[in-house]
């Protein structure tokens, strides 16, 4: 077959799709990406054709705010308010959509797929390949919806655990489980993780490639190295090393670390939330204190928090006494925290594997366009 998978141009879109295209293209079909030019060096390394397509989410953004002088997309906005939920939901439920549209056209009519795997925040692709009368297969991208907007007439591939997931998404008709498989470009490890012969806990620090903020990550790595623990803090690309300020001799500060390959290092994780970042905490079986700062953190830090598998700190919480006591909580053995890990750990690894599904693409999407006619 030839599959094309369409994301948009950003790390938490476009990661979870690896996994199943690198194993449908193992399997024999080939595979073609359309996505922002952001994201085609990292798949054309991993040998998948690209086609640039969709407005970046910055775009987008300032599309918004140039239309509407009401709506802001000030750093103070960043949070779990109406207007920056409001700029959301133009921004990924209008703008993008329509550039998905337009630009993918063209691409449907060259490529001609026998099938479209769009993420779930992708409503323009599905558009177009429905409009071209192409089958479309939704891959989630995390809890619930993309963007609480369910795309119909066609099968959902759920990453998301069935005990955490919302019951919305569980109940669909045409849901397929997908075992979330962790992805990160290939780098050298941390010698803070490699050092065999430091037999204290290494605690991972990391608030993503969005949402990272300078003062509360200085203040987490303090007090958490205040526990005689060692502390890898990935910095991502929105916080410099000369903000962060000075830290403590115990924590090791990269601005980017190969997180798929830290996490079974490590014995706890401190993050901002971000589907991806769960999920792979989730499968590595970490407990978790989830600083959420935006966008979908707070639906996958409750999630974390009702399924026991960790803590979560909001806006004044976030104190160094409160997140030194949650991670000190977090690492210890007894604490009914790692049992529950555990037990998702098994969840995660009963669902069906990257290769399974890609094997079973062919009579899915045949099934479903079977249906779909009748």
């Amino acid at each position: 077959m030839d599959l094309l998978f369409s994301s948009l141009a950003a790390y938490g879109h476009t990661f979870p799709l690896i996994p199943l295209a690198r194993a449908a293209q193992q399997g024999g079909h080939r595979v073609h990406w359309a996505t922002g030019e952001g994201m085609h060096q990292v798949l054309r390394e991993l040998g998948f054709a690209t086609a640039t397509a969709g407005t970046s989410i910055a775009d987008a953004f300032e599309q918004v705010v140039a239309a509407d002088a009401s709506v802001s997309s000030t750093a103070e906005l960043k949070a779990n308010t109406a207007g920056h939920l409001d700029l959301i939901h133009r921004a990924f439920g209008e703008v993008i959509p329509r550039s998905f549209a337009t630009d993918l056209a063209p691409i449907l009519d060259r490529v001609r797929p026998d099938a479209v795997i769009a993420e779930a925040g992708n409503f323009g692709a599905v558009e177009a390949a429905t409009a071209a009368g192409i089958p479309v297969v939704v891959h989630g991208i995390g809890r619930g919806f993309g963007f609480d907007r369910d795309i119909a007439d066609a099968p959902l591939l759920d990453i998301f655990p069935t005990s955490l997931q919302e019951p919305a998404v569980v109940q669909r008709v045409g849901r397929i489980p997908l075992r979330p498989t962790a992805f990160a470009p290939d780098g050298p490890l941390p010698a803070v993780v490699t050092d065999d012969s430091d037999l204290r806990p290494l605690v991972y620090v990391t608030l993503g490639t969005e949402f990272g903020d300078a003062a509360i990550l200085a203040a987490a790595v303090t007090s958490i190295a205040s526990l005689g623990v060692r502390v890898l803090l990935a910095l991502g690309p929105s916080v410099s090393r000369e903000a962060l300020g000075v830290v403590p001799e115990a924590v090791h500060v990269a601005d980017w670390v190969p997180q798929a390959a830290v996490l079974p290092h490590a014995s706890a994780i401190v993050h901002h939330g971000g589907a991806g970042t769960t999920l792979a905490a989730l499968a590595a079986g970490l407990p978790q204190l989830v600083l959420p700062q935006g966008a979908d953190q707070f639906r996958n830090a409750d999630a974390v928090v009702s399924g026991g598998l960790g803590h979560q700190l909001v806006g004044a919480q976030t104190t160094p006494l409160g997140i030194r006591s949650a991670v000190e909580e977090l690492l210890d053995p007894a604490a009914p925290t790692t049992r529950t890990c555990a037990v998702m750990v098994d969840e995660i690894e009963a669902m069906p594997s990257p290769d399974a599904v890609a094997a079973g693409l062919p009579d899915l999407v045949a099934r479903w366009s079977d249906a779909a006619s009748a």
